[in-house]
C-alpha cells in the first residue's frame, strides 16, 4: 500500500572509479558495469511485493509482471527525474550519468514506484568525505525530500487530485 519506495545506498566498488550520486531504476540489463556489479552483489531474488505467483509458471509470471509494470514504469521515470532535478538544484555532486538502470531486487515491486539512490561511493575519497559531512547529508536529505514532494505533486495533478 505504499505510494513510493526509495532505497538509499552508499556502496564501494573494488574496480573502476565511481563518484557522485546516482538514481537507479529497474531494468533486466544494467546500463553500466558498476550498476551490474552492484546489482549482482545485492539479493537478486525475485521478491514481488503483494503478488502471489507461486501457482504460475515462469512465462505466465513474467507476462503478469510486465502487465503490472506498464502503468508503474512511467511513474518511476518521473520519480527518478524529480530526484535528479532536486539533487542537481542543491548543487550536489552527481555521477556523470545520474540516471541508470540495473536489476536491483529492491526495485522489482510491480505496483509501487521504486528507485534506488546511490548517495555516493565509499571507495571514492571525495564521496566518503561528503558522506561523513553532516551539512552535506542535510542538503542531500532536503534534496530527496524536495524531489519526492515535487514527484507527489505532479502525480496528484496527473490523477486529478487536489
Amino acid at each position: 500500500g505504499a505510494d513510493v519506495f526509495l532505497s538509499l545506498h552508499a556502496d564501494a566498488l573494488a574496480e573502476g572509479e565511481a563518484v557522485g550520486a546516482t538514481v537507479y531504476t529497474l531494468s533486466d540489463e544494467a546500463s553500466d558495469q558498476a550498476g551490474k556489479t552492484l546489482a549482482e552483489r545485492h539479493d537478486r531474488a525475485d521478491l514481488l511485493a503483494g503478488v502471489d505467483l507461486t501457482e504460475q509458471d515462469d512465462m505466465v509470471a513474467k507476462v503478469l509482471m510486465d502487465m503490472a509494470r506498464t502503468e508503474t514504469t512511467p511513474r518511476v521515470d518521473r520519480l527518478a527525474d524529480a530526484l535528479v532535478a532536486a539533487i542537481q538544484a542543491q548543487n550536489l555532486r552527481m555521477h556523470r550519468h545520474p540516471r541508470q538502470e540495473a536489476g536491483f531486487s529492491v526495485l522489482k515491486s510491480p505496483d509501487i514506484p521504486s528507485a534506488l539512490l546511490e548517495l555516493g561511493f565509499l571507495s571514492s575519497e571525495k564521496d566518503l568525505v561528503r558522506l561523513q559531512d553532516p551539512a552535506w547529508r542535510a542538503k542531500m536529505a532536503a534534496a530527496v525530500r524536495d524531489g519526492l514532494q515535487a514527484w507527489a505533486k505532479d502525480e496528484a495533478a496527473r490523477a486529478g487530485v487536489q
